[in-house]
């Protein structure tokens, strides 16, 4: 795990030096610089693979092409033995080094043979171009802008901002969508109207000119079968099989390697798994997990982790997160996400990864797993409408009595709330349209397993893996997500949609695999809740700090939201007179620190001295 910047046009060491140095945290363990008449590239970097230091930029044979590596490729040692057998010579043990000598061989189709995790940027010095792509999924994160006819990009925002002087202004669609209907990251936009991403499974192409197309490399299909072809056995093999593959894959490293706890049925499971295989290899180290947990509150899950912290032996290391703490800390955590966050729950996150860093340089996450094995109560509307659409009204009913205690408050809850529309939260009464852009919401559709494909693709994983990245990063930290590898998410997309939701149960083909790994407490529970904070009653406890933002200058200076209605409703909301979308008032409020922080004004921080390596 590493980043990026650079540009197009003439050198500049001092401006790269100073977009390089922007994202110190991402990192601390080496530098370097690539510095062409066309092309300026720099690098930090964290040590996994191959520890040697003053190795990149990594380079073939004749030094003719050059490759910097954000992130990892699982599947190089493999690609290595067949890449020698072609006649190739390698001089390190780094990953990368397969992607130099695989552009050789395959050309732009090196992407197509990576498994992992990756942005890289890749210099050819005979076409005098870069090569730059990003992987399948956007694990890992690559943003651009087009200033004074150079392109320029790095591995965050805020190194752009440091090196060029680019408009720091709000890209208005995006900050309404997000406002409004809580969608974001579904396209190439960011909220800087100036400022781009690179989107999954995407590559880019800049030549000596300056000039750049962008092509998609991966174009993944989905089933929109019901019923199974095969037993629940067979299809538990299967994935438990390409699963447990995977996270051997997500293993491999030189440095010490943990994972994340939550006591969910997805982290559980890759706990269960990945402690085992490690222990394998590594009989004499510790391996950690980290939890958050909350004493006393009602999302407290600190008894499914404590199941499976005895069932497989690994060391725990649980954290608290504190209101008090975030309040102090939030000008800091508002930086290292450049971009409003739909929650608060991600800061959980950080303060864990946190704290693993001073045990640790890489994590296993669960990642993923609800939002491809639809995980989540809403999906079972689209699990019914899907069955009846298949004519299977059996298993519609059938499904509907043997999840009713899953369902039943979820629905009569969304029901009351229609109803009761005179006291629901309306975002849109209180949000302003400033482009007059008619948005339109993205119907979900009424086949599950398309649902789940967009919701992958498009519409949630991506502003969840950018969460991660984020997150882990600030902590100089390499977080992966097994569940988010290509093999396995290509799996699952063509599974039938009744792998997905049988019996009564989510993520159904999941429990079936883990029969065995993890103990049985842990694979029957019903309930969800996963890596967050309790975050209405985080805000309940800090409403004063909410009402004298809202009451700001500041605040009621944005042309983006009526002030005064913001504040009437939220103190309604406090006082029990209003009900629905709570969050809206912590999306309003994210909003406001975000444009605080980068768009009225913006410092870089110096992140040596803000991350703890110790």
């Amino acid at each position: 795990m590493c980043g990026i910047v650079g540009f197009s046009g003439k050198p500049d060491t001092e401006t790269l030096n100073r977009m390089r140095d922007a994202i110190f945290h991402r990192g601390p363990d080496d530098a370097a610089n690539l510095e062409e008449e066309n092309f300026s590239v720099g690098f930090r970097r964290l040590a996994i693979i191959d520890l040697s230091e003053n190795i990149y930029p990594i380079h073939n044979e004749e030094q003719s092409i050059s490759v910097f590596l954000n992130g990892e490729i699982y599947n190089y040692q493999a690609l290595r033995e067949e890449l020698e057998e072609l006649g190739h010579k390698f001089k390190t043990e780094s990953d990368t080094e397969t992607i130099a000598h695989g552009y050789e061989e395959w050309g732009e189709n090196v992407v197509k043979h990576l498994r992992g995790m990756f942005t890289f940027v890749l210099y050819n010095k005979t076409k005098d171009e870069l090569l730059i792509a990003r992987d399948r999924l956007g694990i890992k994160p690559f943003y651009y802008a087009e200033v004074d006819k150079r392109i320029v990009f790095g591995s965050e925002i805020k190194s752009l901002l440091a090196g060029f002087d680019i408009k720091r202004e709000v890209d208005e669609d995006s900050l309404y969508k997000f406002l409004t209907s809580r969608i974001h990251d579904i396209n190439d936009d960011t909220f800087f109207k100036n400022i781009k991403r690179l989107l999954p499974g995407h590559l880019m192409i800049i030549d000596s000119q300056g000039n750049h197309r962008i092509e998609k490399y991966w174009n993944p299909t989905y089933s929109s079968k019901f019923a199974s072809e095969k037993s629940d056995e067979q299809y538990a093999k299967e994935f438990r099989d390409i699963f447990i593959e995977a996270i051997k894959l997500h293993l491999i490293a030189d440095v010490p390697v943990g994972v994340t706890l939550s006591g969910g049925l997805d982290s559980s499971g890759i706990t269960s798994i990945a402690s085992k295989l490690y222990k394998e290899n590594h009989p004499n180290t510790k391996f950690y997990s980290f939890s958050a947990v909350h004493p006393g509150e009602t999302i407290n899950e600190e008894e499914y982790i404590d199941n499976i912290v005895e069932h497989t032996g690994v060391e725990s290391v649980k954290i608290t997160p504190s209101v008090e703490t975030f309040w102090e800390e939030l000008n800091t955590w508002v930086y290292f996400q450049e971009e409003p966050v739909i929650s608060g729950a991600p800061y959980a996150y950080y303060t864990v990864m946190r704290e693993a860093r001073k045990h640790v340089t890489v994590l296993l996450t669960g990642q993923g797993g609800d939002e491809l094995l639809a995980g989540y109560i809403p999906y079972f509307m689209t699990y019914l409408q899907s069955a009846i659409d298949k004519g299977k009204f059996l298993e519609a009913f059938r499904e509907t009595v043997a999840g009713r205690d899953l369902y039943t408050k979820f629905f009569v809850d969304k029901l009351i709330q229609k109803l009761k529309k005179d006291n629901t939260i309306n975002a849109s009464q209180m949000i302003i349209n400033t482009n007059n852009t008619e948005f339109i919401r993205p119907q979900a559709t009424r086949n599950l397993n398309k649902r789940l494909f967009e919701d992958v693709t498009s519409l949630t994983t991506p502003s969840l893996l950018r969460y991660e990245d984020k997150n882990s990063m600030a902590n100089s930290l390499e977080s992966r997500v097994p569940f988010f590898d290509h093999i396995v998410v290509e799996y699952i997309f063509n599974l039938p949609i009744d792998q997905k939701i049988k019996n009564g149960w989510t993520r159904h083909i999941y429990r079936e695999a883990m029969k065995g790994l993890i103990p049985e407490k842990n694979r029957l529970r019903r309930s969800k809740i996963g890596f967050t904070n309790p975050e209405w009653e985080w805000i309940e406890r800090k409403k004063e700090k909410f009402i004298e933002i809202f009451e700001s200058d500041s605040f009621k200076s944005r042309k983006f939201w009526k002030a005064d209605l913001i504040l009437q409703n939220f103190k309604d909301t406090l006082d029990g007179k209003m009900k629905g979308d709570v969050l809206f008032f912590w999306r309003v409020f994210i909003a406001e620190m975000w444009m605080r922080t980068y768009v009225d004004n913006f410092t870089v921080l110096d992140t040596k001295l803000l991350v703890n390596l110790s």
